[in-house]
């Protein structure tokens, strides 16, 4: 369990979050365009893009400040530095995203039977059978058009929609719309997006935090080609000797949320609980917008492991409960590790959620569930 700990956290338990980082080069970015559009026609439009298939390189970056933690490694460098992806997208099921660091390459297929990962470096491709809805955020996650699309999922009807000033981004005029969110019960202050205005993909996104006056996640293409990509790309590769395995999961959560739920309350801080998803009792998904809060169970040592570490980095904040609690704490991401007082029920929980939802769901948590 402690090789998977790592990378359990690379976002922690944010699968709602979907994932975060801020964009490319500001010269790009920043370079002015004549595009118009209504914002909530642009904001409807981009909702609706998820069948517009594209080519593309893009480049994120976040710049939450969180401690660099050994045991939650992937998390913070994740949320403090630079994703370089390129992708082919042809539809949600059918799709490649490639990861591209100075160590190597990793790539994941998206197919209508699955998922399959090629690790450069392990000359390795594991096949994956499914993964849970409610899942742990993929550098995929933080490319523009999944970005934009989860984020403003989450808002409300009623949060006003304003029009930005147009950008040119990758060769695309690009029409911007602002969703200033209203509700208290979440840390996102709004979310910009640029968007072609004929087709609706979003191409940059800036996320920003309640109170906070810069963008603490941004992301944009570099390149981009819309139109259907090579089919050729979209088939699993592997080189000579290559080994293949197979997995009925690629992510943490879903590892651990095949796991008993009985430990997961009805409702958390004031938000039911929605639907299990079958074949993942333990995953616990509380609201639908984004003040959303996840809960998993952890196992004992798992978590033993992870409060520790959060303890001798010296940032995180006890969490006044009858058990043991710490907290990692963002303008924009609170993550949480609770624990009862025996040891024997551990729970990871976090949420785009103000410090106060975090204290009331780990409460709840301690308090509920009792099998």
């Amino acid at each position: 369990m402690a090789g998977l700990s790592g990378r359990a956290w690379r976002w922690a338990v944010v699968a709602v979050v979907a994932a975060l980082l801020v964009g490319i080069p500001a010269a790009i970015a920043a370079r002015p365009g004549d595009a118009r559009a209504d914002p909530q026609a642009l904001r409807e439009l981009i909702g609706s893009s998820a069948d517009r298939p594209w080519t593309g390189y893009a480049e994120a970056r976040a710049a939450l400040g969180l401690p660099r933690i050994a045991q939650l490694s992937d998390v913070t460098t994740l949320l403090s530095g630079v994703t370089r992806m390129r992708g082919w997208y042809a539809a949600p099921d059918r799709a490649r995203y490639d990861v591209l660091s100075p160590v190597g390459e990793r790539d994941r297929y998206v197919t209508p039977r699955g998922q399959a990962v090629w690790d450069y470096g392990a000359e390795l491709l594991t096949v994956v059978a499914r993964d849970p809805q409610v899942r742990l955020p993929r550098p995929e996650d933080l490319l523009p058009p999944e970005l934009a699309r989860r984020l403003l999922s989450g808002t409300s009807s009623s949060d006003p929609a304003t029009a930005l000033p147009a950008r040119r981004v990758a060769g695309v005029d690009a029409a911007g719309v602002r969703v200033t969110i209203a509700d208290p019960e979440t840390t996102v202050g709004a979310v910009d997006v640029w968007a072609d205005p004929e087709t609706g993909l979003p191409v940059a996104v800036d996320v920003r935090a309640k109170g906070v006056a810069d963008p603490l996640i941004t992301t944009s293409f570099g390149e981009l080609e819309q139109g259907p990509p090579d089919p050729a790309a979209l088939t699993p590769r592997q080189g000579p000797g290559a080994g293949v395995t197979r997995s009925p999961t690629s992510d943490l959560f879903g590892v651990l949320g095949r796991g008993d739920g009985r430990t997961l309350p009805a409702s958390l801080a004031g938000r039911d609980r929605e639907p299990v998803e079958r074949g993942f009792p333990a995953l616990g998904h509380y609201g639908t917008t984004l003040g959303q809060l996840i809960a998993v169970p952890l196992p004992p040592d798992l978590a033993g492991t992870l409060l520790s570490g959060i303890q001798r980095a010296g940032a995180g904040r006890t969490l006044t409960v009858e058990g043991q609690g710490s907290a990692l704490e963002t303008p924009l991401l609170t993550l949480a590790v609770v624990r009862s007082d025996d040891g024997s029920r551990a729970w990871a929980l976090a949420g785009l959620v103000p410090p106060a939802a975090i204290d009331s769901g780990a409460t709840d948590l301690l308090a509920g569930g009792r099998s």
